[in-house]
């Protein structure tokens, strides 16, 4: 027989093995399908990817919006409440060893509809019922089209969008058509929203019209046929109701309690409207709710400046260019002034590709810029003008198109020295044997020179954390690293705050992710296990 203290012995180890091997798997859910609901419906949606073990829960961030898992864990049924904010919402799956990133899900405000296979062809097309519908599906394999027949009368327009890539996150870039039933395609295209399509058909007699989809992926390989797979999610939405597609100005100042705003789109007269200040979006009668922007400083249409086009700064215009000349305005300026001026329109949906120019009274360019960067089509420039005058900002498309639908910001304002901090996870899970480390992204604007220091809020008792100084110079100017460490004396899974702050002035910034919609979320969720007493040799 082992002596009795070999056996004591042998069992610590093996408990201590078993406290080692006691963490499970937390969840790997990828993608949900579909990618959104109707409001004031129940959806069965379908889960992509591993649930983890034990208890999975769903978070949301409405309560209006609740997920009901099934036995396996493999999908759910999301109940979507009458009160739920229409837009894109941020889901996140958790169970005691850790969660998910973020996932959108989408409330939409009209019928909703599954696609169903096979629909490639005219004749296998899915028949919807208008005036709105969105359909949600997936271009399963390679090659995979899908088709969708509407009745439209003569004279009436049918508004066809897509969301894939810009909220899902799908790696798509997908193709829209419309054809009559000999095939012949009538419209197409592909990206008026970023990677996403929209269009508009107006149909020259009553009959029936086909929708169809495709894509090709977002990262080009050598492939030449149609992408697929099953992370090609997309909503496809189809209407012959109002559909917003800008407002006049592009942005309310945020300081205005309430703002007088005038709406443009298709299927819908010019009209204006006054929104309060907590009202984020414009949503019925509208087929799909289109949010509100925001301006810091004062908001303004070009037709409200005077007859020479002088603009104060600071200041955000909307205008045009409806024609082939160039959009000129005039500004004042002193010597050594510090000015920044962009142009959105990528940005806010406009099919302008923007080249902004500033001139010298005499005509000599001091700058100009076409886009900001290789994926960015809008302009800006960062100025210190040379001498007390007048200058001339010039504004035209690159490739001198114009009309409705050339819409833009103009954004002037004195040049201030700035910083940003970001993260690029939203969740992370404490190990027993080391720190959780979160890089910290500092984006320091315009020479912006003091320290910034970096703080972890609402950590669990038994936690602290540790960041260097991020200075002026060197390494930590541009990143630091939050680790997170210590053992909690109850397990937590939960959000914290992450917030900078330099160091002379104050100046306090919350450290933020950027969602797939351009948003942002100033949150970090954690999982810290309770980390049980190790087991004692007796």
């Amino acid at each position: 027989m082992l002596p009795a203290q070999r056996i004591c012995s042998i069992l610590i180890v093996l408990i201590a093995c078993l406290h080692a091997c006691r963490a499970g798997e937390p969840p790997a859910i990828t993608r949900l399908i579909p990618a959104g609901g109707q409001r004031g419906t129940t959806v069965d949606v379908r889960l992509t990817g591993k649930p983890g073990d034990g208890e999975l829960k769903v978070v949301s961030d409405d309560d209006a919006i609740v997920f009901t898992l099934n036995e396996k864990k493999d999908s759910a049924n999301a109940a979507i409440g009458a009160a739920a904010r229409p837009g894109v919402h941020w889901l996140r799956f958790c169970n005691a060893d850790g969660a998910t990133e973020l996932l959108p899900f989408i409330v939409g405000l009209i019928p909703e509809v599954t696609e169903t296979e096979p629909n490639a062809r005219i004749a296998e097309a899915n028949s919807v019922t208008l005036p709105s519908v969105t359909v949600n599906g997936v271009l399963e394999k390679a090659g995979d089209v899908d088709t969708f027949a509407v009745t439209l009368s003569k004279g009436q327009t049918i508004v066809c969008s897509i969301q894939a890539r810009a909220v899902i996150g799908a790696p798509m870039d997908a193709i829209l058509q419309i054809s009559d039933a000999r095939g012949i395609v009538l419209e197409q295209n592909d990206d008026d929203l970023g990677f996403d399509p929209r269009l508009s058909f107006t149909a020259p007699n009553d009959g029936t019209w086909y929708v169809r989809t495709f894509a090709f992926p977002a990262n080009p390989n050598s492939t030449i046929n149609f992408a697929g797979g099953a992370d090609y999610v997309y909503r496809l939405t189809l209407t012959t109701a109002a559909v917003v597609e800008h407002t006049e100005p592009l942005v309310r100042f945020d300081q205005q309690d309430e703002s007088s705003l005038t709406i443009f789109g298709w299927n819908i007269e010019a009209t204006t409207v006054s929104l309060k200040r907590e009202q984020a979006q414009l949503t019925e009668p509208y087929a799909v709710a289109y949010p509100v922007r925001s301006s810091s400083i004062p908001s303004i249409v070009e037709s409200q400046l005077s007859a020479d086009r002088t603009i104060p700064f600071p200041v955000a215009v909307t205008g045009h260019v409806t024609s082939s000349a160039d959009a000129i305005f005039l500004f004042n300026a002193t010597k050594g002034q510090k000015l920044s001026l962009s142009v959105y329109a990528q940005r806010v949906g406009s099919l302008l590709d923007p080249v902004l120019i500033v001139e010298e009274g005499s005509g000599k360019v001091i700058q100009e810029n076409d886009d900001i960067s290789g994926a960015n089509r809008d302009a800006e420039l960062h100025l210190t003008m040379p001498a007390d005058g007048q200058y001339r900002l010039i504004i035209r498309d690159r490739f001198r198109n114009f009309g409705d639908r050339c819409f833009y910001l103009l954004r002037g304002e004195e040049t201030r020295a700035t910083f940003n901090a970001t993260i690029t996870s939203t969740s992370g899970t404490l190990k027993p044997d080391k720190p959780l480390e979160i890089p910290i992204t500092i984006d320091r604007k315009h020479g912006y020179s003091e320290p910034v220091d970096v703080r972890v809020e609402g950590l669990p008792e038994g936690l602290a954390f540790e960041c260097p100084r991020s200075e002026k110079d060197g390494e930590t100017s541009k990143a630091v690293t939050v680790k997170i460490s210590g053992t909690a004396t109850a397990a937590f899974q939960g959000p914290l705050r992450i917030v900078s702050e330099s160091s002379e002035s104050k100046q306090l910034q919350p450290v933020t992710f950027t969602t797939a919609d351009g948003g942002s979320i100033a949150e970090y969720w954690l999982t810290a296990p309770k980390q049980e007493d190790a087991p004692q040799e007796q």
